[in-house]
């Protein structure tokens, strides 16, 4: 099961006002981690999974930055999402916040 925070649905709201292509991206990365490609594990059961950009045509290099909570196997939150041309990295606090607005 997926669920979504509310940081992510608003970062997500702003995100999909600006890229046109947002949307179907991140119905991609939403499947890809159905099928358990999480990303990066960061730690504490976080992940930073890397998600194309189709609107700039960057690829996942320049695109978009999730924060995936998986709290079980069966549980996923959806943390965060920015645009890696808005944010280079994310740092620890950013993290531990993260982690603590659960």
């Amino acid at each position: 099961m997926i669920d979504y925070s509310d940081t992510f649905l608003k970062e997500a709201k702003q995100l999909s006002e600006k890229y046109k292509g947002f949307k179907s991206d991140l119905q991609v990365a939403v499947g890809e981690i159905q099928n358990r490609n999480l990303g990066t594990s960061l730690g504490k059961g976080l992940y930073k999974k890397r998600v194309k950009n189709s609107s700039n045509n960057s690829g996942k290099s320049g695109g978009f930055r999730m924060i995936v909570y998986q709290i079980r196997n069966d549980r996923i939150v959806l943390m965060s999402v920015y645009s890696k041309s808005q944010k280079e990295n994310i740092s620890s606090l950013e993290l531990q916040n993260i982690l603590g607005s659960l």
